[in-house]
């Protein structure tokens, strides 16, 4: 008899793991929410980290890419403090807090509370679905899935990630920049509760005018209720105050009334780097302030050179010492859809006129044909019918070659390109990045000594 008890244990203890396998597969092979393979929106920064340009992502959303420690720690506690307390050990679903929700909108005889985790919440955003009894079994299961299939910290970053804040905005970072003007790195304790009580109805509480009222009460019974939990920062270290003082410095402090607009100052550059990388966060070298005066300097000179025929322009600005790019501007005006100010023109290959003389004269240097003192000709000449002139149509007999390229002398660089040797010339070209060049042997000539060639400005 005591036997046959024992091997029953055993058999249902062997079905009971079999069964839990076979939900665990179950939860493993099904198909993810497939929002969770849409990219997010294409972020790019200046050097210091300030956003430059920001695009909708592919579906139609602001949401900046995220990662957990490029968000305020106080404010990553106060959210499971706030959401889902025991987020860090329940398998995506919390019985007790389930059990709760059960015995309270019993007693109430209606629904109070939906006893939601993060994880929940996260399906709930990734999949919005009609709040039906039939919607909570699917949230769960689809909850039990990603806990499967993720950890607690990337369930967390993802929920931070996708979390609805009004209008078309998701994500806590595209969330601080529209609301604060700043990244999630740093918040204050009335931006910690702000972002709190946003997602709880979104549409109802985002930054609007007649949305002021509601978020501010929403704000301030969050903000009381982490104080009361220890879960708001009292102070840097070196200040300590109250939690009455600091709650009374939360319900002091004005809501957001409207959405910042994101970004857009570096179009021409912003939709070229698009083109090589569709998703994610951009760091460029491009520095602010050089930025800012690059392009007004184009805009200032806008209608002087409307008025010479001129509506096109480029500025490429690099750093010697580092050979970054700190300014890149494309054209004179993005908006000028009449004159192709759209075109992205430091790529475009245009002739290089003169520039390049000062790498024919490093190169012979270099090679050891000539001297910055060496005396060149500066005479006519002609090579297979081809007779370079300077630009003013006079010749000076014998110069230094310093002198010549001081003055962008046509003659002499011609003549030092054909002891160079095109091809080697063009060799070196190419493996300093240049990519715009023909291959074809011999299709460039002496020429390419004084802008018989095309190069993109950048690639200059």
């Amino acid at each position: 008899m005591q036997m046959h008890r024992k091997n029953r244990f055993k058999k249902i203890g062997l079905l009971s793991l079999v069964a839990t396998f076979a939900v665990l597969a179950t939860l493993g092979a099904l198909p993810l929410p497939e929002r969770l393979s849409v990219p997010g929106s294409q972020f790019i920064t200046y050097s210091d980290g300030m956003p430059a340009h920001v695009f909708l992502s592919a579906d139609d959303k602001w949401r900046i890419p995220v990662s957990l420690n490029e968000v305020d720690e106080a404010y990553l506690s106060a959210l499971v403090r706030y959401e889902d307390k025991r987020f860090w050990w329940h398998p995506g679903v919390d019985p007790i807090a389930l059990l709760r929700a059960v015995f309270v909108n019993i007693a109430y005889g209606q629904v109070k509370t939906g006893a939601s985790t993060i994880t929940m919440q996260l399906v709930r955003v990734l999949e919005p679905r009609p709040r039906t009894f039939r919607s909570k079994v699917i949230e769960i299961f689809r909850a039990l899935q990603l806990e499967v299939h993720f950890s607690k910290k990337e369930i967390l970053e993802k929920y931070i990630q996708y979390v609805s804040f009004g209008r078309n905005l998701e994500g806590v970072q595209a969330a601080a920049w529209s609301y604060f003007g700043h990244s999630a790195r740093d918040l204050s304790p009335s931006e910690i509760a702000t972002l709190l009580a946003v997602p709880q109805r979104p549409q109802e509480r985002y930054p609007h005018p007649g949305n002021a009222e509601r978020l501010k009460v929403a704000r301030d019974t969050i903000a009381d209720a982490l104080l009361g939990w220890n879960a708001l920062p009292l102070g840097d270290g070196n200040t300590h105050v109250t939690p009455r003082k600091l709650l009374r410095t939360v319900k002091d402090t004005a809501v957001p009334q409207q959405l910042e607009s994101l970004p857009k100052t570096i179009p021409h550059a912003a939709y070229w780097l698009k083109e090589q990388k569709q998703s994610g966060v951009i760091q460029t070298h491009l520095e602010r302030g050089i930025q800012t005066i690059a392009q007004d300097i184009f805009l200032g000179e806008q209608r002087l050179l409307q008025n010479k025929g001129i509506h096109n322009g480029v500025m490429v600005v690099v750093e010697n010492r580092t050979g970054q790019v700190r300014a890149l501007v494309g054209n004179i005006d993005f908006q000028d859809k009449v004159h192709g100010g759209e075109i992205q023109g430091f790529k475009v290959p245009r002739s290089p006129g003169s520039t390049l003389k000062p790498l024919i004269y490093a190169m012979a240097i270099d090679q050891g044909l000539v001297l910055p003192e060496t005396v060149v000709l500066d005479i006519p000449a002609t090579y297979a019918g081809y007779a370079p002139k300077n630009y003013n149509g006079n010749f000076q007999g014998l110069v230094t070659l310093e002198s010549a390229l001081s003055q962008s002398l046509n003659v002499p660089f011609v003549r030092l390109l054909q002891r160079l040797n095109v091809e080697h010339f063009l060799g070196t070209l190419r493996s300093m990045g240049v990519k715009s060049l023909q291959e074809k042997p011999g299709f460039y000539g002496l020429s390419a000594a004084i802008g018989g060639l095309e190069i993109s400005p950048l690639e200059l």
